[in-house]
């Protein structure tokens, strides 16, 4: 792994694997030192803190459609409230029928159809696979209002806090709360819960998982700056962290601004978020022109965060010793990657790498 070690050597990482108390050489001092040190640092320095935790009210409504007999489709409204404040988020849950239960993905979506562009759901069905999905801007608006949705539940009024919860931290916070729903399903089975998203909702589905040990996988697609990709050395044609606090200020802790002409001053980068996902499964997906995202930076996350799987006597990421290929499906261990040809975009072909590598997941369990 002489080329990839030289690669990352370029980008002056921190060890994923040390903190100022020294290195982790077990799984254990890795869980009792690093993975807090690395979760306290991604939450002051780049999302924000997470908001307490409200049980909400759930009601649940069956619809009509059932996909030719194939599945049943629910709608689920969270129905959150707080300090004389209340917030419902509706969100759809689409179970194949047959005997269960079922491995789910929690869906992370940017529009609220069933089926979607993003959300092949008879397909998904098909796989054998549960899909409980929500709109991210039915969560809390997408913009600089910190009084919408659940945000208006917990946010200061006026200037932020440094630390306070970007609506990144908000959305992944949401995925937590469908989680705990899934829990009290026995449709669903436990073991088997996943979380995805695609561009700034794939950046939440890594977030999520890594706040949150029960997402047994986290697909995380397209996500580039502040998700998959490395922050420092990025390539020439990427995302900065300057461009992407100027667009989008409000999906970050006020303190990630500081960084935006220093991303080496950060105290950590990207690949320390991965890694709280260990050592469970972490599936990143990303497009050959989709050059905003940064290919190879997030490629590069899965080779650096990999030595945190090999703690747990695991493999991280299974890869030759040189950058991916398009059509490289590299699903063998802890850490995949996979890259298709085309845009930015959460395709088919990504939904298809998907299934397949969590198949072959699944099967080499049987074996374990």
């Amino acid at each position: 792994m002489n080329y990839l070690k030289s690669l990352l050597a370029a980008r002056s990482l921190p060890d994923v694997l040390e903190t100022p108390d020294g290195r982790a050489a077990t799984a254990a001092e890795w869980e009792s030192r690093v993975r807090p040190y690395w979760r306290k640092q991604m939450l002051t320095h780049i999302y924000g803190q997470l908001p307490q935790v409200l049980t909400p009210t759930v009601t649940t409504e069956v619809n009509q459609i059932d996909f030719a007999g194939k599945a049943t489709w629910e709608t689920v409204h969270f129905t959150f409230e707080k300090d004389g404040k209340a917030h419902t988020v509706p969100a759809q849950m689409v179970t194949p029928k047959g005997e269960g239960p079922h491995p789910f993905f929690i869906l992370l979506n940017f529009r609220p159809e069933v089926p979607d562009r993003y959300w092949p759901t008879e397909e998904l069905i098909d796989a054998g696979y549960g899909v409980f999905g929500v709109c991210y801007q039915d969560v809390t608006a997408d913009d600089g209002d910190f009084q919408s949705g659940l945000a208006g539940l917990f946010a200061t009024e006026g200037e932020r806090r440094p630390d306070e919860a970007g609506k990144l931290t908000y959305w992944a916070y949401m995925a937590s709360r469908m989680m705990d729903y899934l829990l009290t399903r026995q449709e669903a089975d436990p073991k088997r819960i996943g979380v995805i998203g695609h561009s700034r909702l794939g950046k939440t589905a890594q977030l999520a998982a890594a706040l949150d040990e029960r997402f047994a996988f986290a697909c995380v697609n397209g996500s580039g700056t502040a998700g998959a990709a490395l922050a420092r050395g990025r390539d020439a044609a990427a995302e900065s962290i300057r461009a992407i606090c100027t667009r989008f200020p409000y999906w970050f802790a006020p303190n990630y601004y500081k960084y935006m002409d220093a991303p080496e001053a950060l105290p950590l980068d990207q690949h320390c978020v991965a890694a709280l996902i260990a050592p469970r499964r972490l599936l990143v997906g990303a497009a050959v022109e989709d050059l905003w995202a940064d290919t190879s930076g997030q490629f590069l996350t899965c080779v650096a965060a990999s030595p945190v799987w090999e703690l747990y006597g695991k493999r991280g990421l299974v890869t030759p010793d040189a950058l991916p290929s398009v059509g490289d499906v590299l699903g063998e261990g802890g850490v995949c990657f996979h890259l298709r040809a085309g845009k930015h975009y959460l395709s088919r072909t990504d939904w298809l790498s998907y299934l397949k590598t969590l198949s072959s997941i699944a099967e080499n369990g049987k074996k374990e």
